[in-house]
């Protein structure tokens, strides 16, 4: 009222719309991202949703990325400018996918993309020596051996390249994911 500006006030109606439109988010979930984002800066910086943060302030209101072991990952594959910092509108894309309406193909297209640390279009053992090493690791021990890592690697690769390749494939993973009842509920949070 009067002459102060509102919080809200980069989130013009149009803006609000449009961001319903392109995510898997209703206008109030967006608002509510917006308003938790304000906590970055009381100042004013969201004036501009353009403005990027540092992944370090992201991760400090979004906790529950906090202690995911793929935040890094997380963070690389939705920063827009692969610069490690993000914008709202990166944010409104990361929690859009972990929203319980996201579909589970594109829930499935943005884990591959998580998964293929060598971002070369594919994930192969290297990719799944990592994934492991992520899951099965508590500080600088490993939970299980170098031949028990080879073998999941060699069952999850006999499973799920259909094409036989060495290396599993978008469409591959997709298709695998889909077989599991639990993957949209652990791939997912709320905000």
């Amino acid at each position: 009222m009067g002459s102060s500006k509102s919080k809200f006030s980069a989130l013009t109606e149009a803006i609000l719309e449009e961001y319903s439109v392109l995510t898997y988010l209703s206008k109030a979930e967006i608002l509510h991202i917006y308003k938790v984002f304000g906590k970055l800066d009381p100042n004013g910086i969201l004036q501009d949703v353009n403005y990027r943060f540092s992944c370090r302030y992201i991760e400090d209101i979004f906790t529950q990325l906090k202690y995911n072991p793929f935040k890094e990952r997380i963070f690389r594959v939705f920063s827009s400018e692969k610069d490690g910092r993000m914008s709202f509108e990166d944010v409104l894309d990361l929690c859009s996918v972990m929203s319980d309406k996201c579909p589970d193909a594109v829930k499935a297209a943005w884990a591959f993309r998580i998964y293929d640390f060598d971002e070369d279009g594919y994930v192969g053992q290297e990719d799944l020596a990592m994934v492991i090493c992520k899951i099965a690791r508590k500080g600088n021990d490993d939970y299980i051996t170098e031949p028990e890592q080879m073998h999941i690697i060699k069952v999850l690769t006999d499973e799920i390249n259909i094409e036989s390749s060495g290396q599993i494939s978008v469409q591959e993973f997709i298709h695998s994911v889909s077989k599991i009842s639990e993957f949209s509920l652990s791939f997912g949070f709320r905000f």
